[in-house]
């Protein structure tokens, strides 16, 4: 494959440009494979794909690479046809784990791209470190479905940050965050959660060129719950569930970010960052903007600086937010010897033939609904959300394996974030104790979803400041 042919593809409207990140293997791999599958059978010939894929360094990149072109030539013969015109794989490297990889993928894709109609944030880190199997064992007799479904039994690592983000570092530190004046990021937050949302920021300008509004699709899981996640510890460095806790946050973060009380925030978020000083303006992160409430003695304001262009509404269609998980499927997230490895797939099966629709098994089954949200006609999306509401897209197959779409049920929002809706405890593949959501769950939500979009938001320009003056 010729790079060079790679950085100039044709730019029009029949062709489309995604971004996957963490593809090297389990989900991020089989992502790309039914994505290059569905686009080649579903779209016309004159239809071309980029894939812009990305790993963490050159030699997974070269085997992904190889590995996916000879995907490539097995539905070439399949469909008779050859298919290297209509796709192309575009491999890049980045690190989500560190900022500064963040921006050099983005200055690189923003230089060589005419734009971006999706970007798939699939890379993660799960942070366990074994399985506390005395409760495994307990939970699979006493409830075999939750026990596949929504484990407790995963253990993890407290308290991991990221190495330092910045050049001068203080000596005396030994490992993790060592910058001497430098806050601390959690490993697994800035891996699932805080990386994408950088590099989805510092990528709106290629999204909002996308003739059909660019797509931002977080991949969460089906596990978390509210009681995994703290507001107060937002990047789950005191959680012993810090991975369920970035999940939780993702959820969060996209089933409220079309509500008019994150738009500010969401906005922002949605608008590309300055590339030169201007002046500056200050916003209550706890008032809507415009608001003229001022703060007590008691609750002094917390200010964020935002330029005035950063604050303006995008000339371009803003992009569309969607979250989406695999089910669950056998992925290396969780490190398991030889034996345990197989009796855990072998337990997903019969689990999915006694009836559960969320063991897709195998990662292929579990890319349905992530592939599903990028070629999905954005009017048909827009019409299922404007009826609906604002849903968490997962992949389900049924007993004989046959998979396909359906909305999730998330504590706190329910499947909609509208009440109404029934006793979604009663729903197949409900979690048991979920109950309808109720007024107060509803502003409850709402009132999160808020808190952590301003803390996000404060987040991301702090960094972005300090990793400009460095």
């Amino acid at each position: 494959m010729d790079e060079t042919d790679d950085l100039h593809p044709r730019d029009n409207e029949q062709h489309s440009y995604v971004l996957v990140t963490g593809v090297n293997s389990g989900l991020g791999f089989a992502i790309c494979c039914r994505l290059i599958n569905e686009f080649i059978s579903s779209r016309p010939t004159f239809e071309c794909l980029t894939l812009v894929i990305t790993t963490r360094d050159y030699r997974k990149s070269d085997d992904t690479v190889k590995r996916l072109e000879r995907h490539l030539e097995k539905q070439s013969r399949e469909v008779d046809a050859l298919l290297k015109h209509r796709i192309s794989l575009q491999p890049e490297q980045v690190d989500l784990t560190s900022l500064p990889s963040v921006q050099t993928l983005s200055t690189r894709l923003l230089q060589n791209l005419p734009r971006l109609d999706t970007i798939i944030c699939n890379a993660g880190y799960g942070g366990f470190t074994g399985i506390d199997w005395p409760i495994a064992i307990k939970e699979t007799l006493t409830d075999f479905f939750a026990s596949l479904t929504y484990p407790s039994y995963k253990l993890s690592a407290t308290g991991e940050t990221t190495a330092a983000q910045t050049g001068s570092t203080n000596p005396g530190i030994e490992g993790g965050n060592n910058q001497k004046n430098e806050p601390p990021l959690g490993q697994v937050f800035t891996s699932n959660v805080f990386g994408h949302y950088l590099l989805a920021h510092q990528l709106i300008p290629l999204l909002s060129a996308s003739p059909d509004q660019g797509r931002i699709v977080f991949i969460s899981s089906i596990e978390p719950l509210a009681s995994h996640f703290n507001p107060a510890d937002i990047q789950g460095l005191a959680s012993p569930k810090a991975y369920e806790s970035s999940k939780r946050l993702t959820d969060i973060l996209v089933l409220t970010s079309t509500l008019p009380s994150t738009k500010p925030f969401v906005q922002r978020f949605l608008t590309p960052s300055p590339t030169t000083p201007s002046q500056s303006i200050s916003l209550l992160d706890n008032e809507p903007s415009g608001s003229t409430r001022g703060s007590t003695p008691d609750t002094p304001p917390h200010r964020i600086s935002l330029s005035d262009n950063e604050h303006r509404p995008p000339a371009n269609p803003e992009p569309k937010i969607y979250i989406s998980h695999p089910g669950i499927c056998a992925t290396s997230i969780v490190t398991l010897s030889l034996i345990p490895f197989y009796l855990r797939i072998l337990a997903f099966y019969i689990a999915r033939w006694l009836g559960s629709p969320w063991h897709t098994v195998s990662p292929y089954k579990g890319a349905c609904a992530p592939v599903w949200l990028v070629l999905a006609d954005q009017d048909e999306l827009e019409d299922i959300e404007q009826v609906e509401g604002k849903g968490k897209w997962g992949s389900v197959c049924d007993r004989a394996g046959h998979e396909r779409v359906m909305r999730t049920v998330v504590e706190g929002w329910g499947l909609g974030g509208r009440m109404g809706e029934g006793d979604v405890g009663n729903r197949i593949g409900s979690r048991k104790g979920f109950r309808e959501v109720t007024r107060e769950d509803r502003e409850d939500f709402e009132e999160l979803g808020r808190e952590c979009w301003r803390e996000m938001e404060a987040l991301r320009m702090a960094w972005e400041e300090r990793l400009r003056t460095e």
